[in-house]
């Protein structure tokens, strides 16, 4: 009876407990060179906020700009959305994908025209961010497992045989009975 008690009043301790982790997301025009910063993030496996945004200046003809990050391993990883998204009138929100070991693996990015304000908390001068976790995905239906004779082959199943097929000499039994009967009758 204590024991279910104590879990209750621990379980908030080991979920505050948690490693806080960061990452800077950059945005990246197609035409320059190097990506410059957005914004710097802290995060653990259920929640995430804004620690710094920048908001950034695109030249005017920039229509494709890149959002993402750099792997501790240096390689990048990240979506390409409008540049226009980055406008200053649109609601915006990083999305930081975490694998089961709750290790970020991918960003999305999504925007909504209107700027509407974050109750969460966790949004800085315009930019959300949010924490979406790997799920396993439906499993489909699996049969019984496959059955190999002695060769390492399938074993055909034989084909079901029709009542007449089965019992074919009970019935020709039986009508020569009856034939039999009928001829003793007439004699």
């Amino acid at each position: 009876m204590l024991l279910p008690i104590l879990l209750v009043f621990l379980a908030p301790l080991a979920l505050s407990a948690q490693t806080q982790r960061s990452v800077d997301v950059f945005a990246w025009p197609l035409s320059a060179s190097k990506p410059t910063t957005l914004a710097h993030i802290t995060y653990n496996s259920t929640s995430a906020s804004v620690q710094n945004y920048i908001a950034p200046h695109f030249a005017a003809d920039e229509e494709v700009v890149r959002i993402g990050f750099y792997h501790p391993s240096g390689s990048w990883s990240g979506v390409a959305s409008a540049a226009s998204n980055l406008a200053a009138n649109t609601h915006k929100t990083v999305q930081l994908y975490l694998n089961t070991d709750h290790d970020l693996y991918h960003v999305g990015f999504k925007v909504s025209p209107v700027a509407s304000s974050s109750k969460s908390g966790n949004s800085k001068d315009g930019l959300n961010v949010e924490v979406v976790r790997l799920r396993p995905g439906q499993m489909p239906p699996l049969s019984k497992p496959v059955q190999l004779n002695a060769q390492g082959k399938v074993e055909e199943k034989p084909v079901e045989k029709s009542f007449v097929q089965k019992y074919w000499w009970a019935i020709v039994g039986v009508l020569v009975v009856q034939i039999v009967v009928a001829a003793m009758g007439k004699d």
